[in-house]
């Protein structure tokens, strides 16, 4: 097992940070082809130029997917310079399902996204106080203004809606869906967690209310981090955490999952039954009722996922 992959104290006080997926959304198999670029003997930088050729995508393509690995919380750095490695999460996932053929890996990628404090404009898409329907104007508007309160200088409105463009070209499914040759798919994979649509004709964005199922591990990593303020891959294991559904923690996560507090606890109650009650469980104090987990990093939480999946497998074979 690599070392672990921190967030250094310093990157955290970044604040929302602009660019550096070079205007492309992620693609589908470009997490896969730079985990295994970093599982290679000799890893090149992703803006080596060799580094792009090995993975058969133009310059710009092979510094978005370095990007990509780091936002979702799959790779990083020990320190600036350092070389850029997989992290204990990205590890297991490669290990597990480097394809990302289960929907259940795409979830745990994005819960990962939302908590690994890269200091990336996702969880603010994403987060309670964003509306459920916004224009893609309206939205930039209210980004320059989160930037402008943690930064001296405020980036160009074109650099601002650029950032808004490819934040909903990771998440938002358009509708009606276009049509053309389905070889030529070239949609982020995210869209399969039917968080957000696109309504073509009125180019306006909103939550769809039914997202695709997500996992209880999922849950897990998003409490975990959120309610411990700590990076996905930085959670400190074993603590037992009783989190109330109306905790911050919880109306976070349940935004991110595109979930309501109900449904939040049922995910919950969920888990209980198959993680086992140790693990998640949903109880009753003062009329209120609560979440307790034990906390667990994204790898962690990585392999308990793999594990139930496998044994979900060896039951229906």
């Amino acid at each position: 097992m690599r070392r672990q992959i921190s967030v250094s104290a310093a990157q955290r006080r970044l604040g929302l940070k602009l660019g550096g997926h070079q205007t492309f959304p992620p693609r589908p198999g470009w997490l896969t082809k730079g985990m295994q670029h970093l599982q290679s003997r000799n890893p090149g930088s992703f803006s080596d130029p060799a580094t792009a050729d090995g993975m058969g995508v133009g310059s710009n393509m092979s510094k978005s997917i370095g990007w990509w690995l780091g936002a979702m919380g799959l790779a990083g750095r020990e320190s600036r310079g350092a070389a850029f490695e997989l992290s204990s999460f990205g590890e297991a996932v490669a290990r597990h399902d480097p394809f990302m053929t289960h929907l259940e890996t795409l979830w745990l990628v994005h819960a990962s996204a939302m908590v690994c404090n890269d200091g990336t404009t996702l969880p603010w898409f994403l987060a309670p106080e964003r509306p459920e329907r916004f224009a893609r104007q309206e939205t930039a508007d209210a980004l320059s203004r989160a930037i402008a309160a943690n930064r001296d200088r405020v980036p160009s409105q074109k650099r601002v809606q650029s950032e808004v463009s490819v934040a909903m070209r990771t998440y938002a499914a358009p509708v009606p869906a276009p049509g053309g040759d389905p070889e030529d798919n070239l949609v982020s994979p995210f869209h399969r967690l039917g968080l957000f649509s696109h309504v073509i004709a009125t180019d306006r964005f909103e939550r769809t209310g039914n997202p695709t199922p997500a996992p209880p591990e999922a849950l897990g990593l998003l409490l975990s981090a959120g309610y411990l303020n700590a990076s996905s891959n930085e959670v400190t294991e074993g603590r037992l955490l009783t989190i109330a559904a109306a905790d911050e923690a919880a109306l976070k996560a349940g935004a991110f999952l595109g979930l309501s507090r109900e449904r939040i606890l049922g995910l919950a109650a969920s888990g209980a039954a198959l993680l086992g009650k140790s693990k998640m469980n949903v109880e009753s104090q003062a009329g209120e009722r609560i979440v307790k987990l034990k906390s667990a990093s994204a790898a962690s939480w990585a392999e308990r996922l793999y594990e139930r999946l496998r044994s979900a497998d060896r039951k229906a074979a």
